[in-house]
């Protein structure tokens, strides 16, 4: 017999309130480093959070979505992030339907080249942020509700519902200027 407090030492309840999919107090706080790219100031956000441009899959209408970086390489300027609340979201099904048009990142803006990660390859990104970025860790397993990550079995079962990819700038494609995203502006 499971008593009511067993339950919740299993699982605590997610930061917010979050559950299988963002409240509106959590997507606004998730959506504000979009208004700071379109204002010219994306370049404060550093290499932490990037902004997608992707193509609506129904509506072919441009969409924006804002994710955590989970890898950033200076050198290749690859990216990587995770569809946090699965494989379902709007814009994860748009990026599979269409490659994303730009990403924006700090100070840099370009036309992306797109890779889905495999499972190896996306559970050795999340083990390097545990590793690397363990307070940031332990706040987004807070939102989104999935317990503690600290263990590779926890990583490993956590990747397995949730797609990674990769984007870095498309081959011969140079940096793009534009100076909504702050990119164009002097450093």
């Amino acid at each position: 017999m499971t008593t009511t407090a067993d339950v919740r030492t299993r699982n605590p309840r997610p930061l917010l309130g979050l559950r299988r999919q963002p409240g509106r107090l959590a997507l606004a706080l998730m959506r504000m480093p979009r208004s700071l790219y379109h204002r010219g100031w994306g370049r404060i956000l550093g290499h932490t959070f990037l902004l997608i441009a992707h193509q609506g899959r129904k509506t072919g209408t441009r969409r924006e979505t804002v994710a955590m970086a989970l890898r950033y390489d200076r050198e290749t300027r690859e990216v990587v992030v995770c569809s946090a609340w699965g494989p379902d979201t709007e814009w994860m099904k748009n990026v599979r339907a269409h490659p994303a048009l730009e990403i924006r990142i700090g100070r840099e803006t370009y036309v992306p080249e797109q890779r889905f990660l495999s499972e190896d390859e996306a559970v050795a990104v999340g083990i390097e942020f545990r590793r690397r970025h363990s307070r940031r860790l332990r706040l987004l397993s807070r939102i989104l509700g999935c317990g503690d990550l600290g263990s590779d079995p926890a990583m490993n079962e956590f990747v397995r519902t949730r797609p990674f990819v990769s984007f870095r700038p498309a081959s011969g494609e140079g940096e793009l200027r534009s100076g909504r995203s702050g990119s164009g502006r002097s450093r």
